[in-house]
């Protein structure tokens, strides 16, 4: 991937993509001037940067996978 497709991806400016790597806070790789990026590794530093609530199917759910939900997320009857 290059800046404006993980620009893209992460809905912000190329610019933003731009200085996070500068200070080096997001995974590239460098060749020369050119910068290169991996989707599955842009996925998981997204993960480790993830605050606030799950968003599922419109609804909020807890980030804990131990929690059990009180209403069905399921199809057509709660299936």
């Amino acid at each position: 991937m290059i800046a404006g497709e993980v620009a893209a991806y992460l809905r912000c400016s190329p610019s933003t993509v731009h200085r996070f790597v500068r200070r080096g806070q997001i995974p590239h790789y460098r060749f020369g001037r050119l910068v290169r990026f991996r989707q599955s590794e842009i996925e998981y530093w997204l993960a480790l940067h993830h605050e606030g609530p799950v968003l599922l199917r419109g609804r909020a759910m807890s980030s804990n996978p131990d929690q059990l939900s009180l209403f069905p997320t399921g199809g057509k009857n709660g299936e």
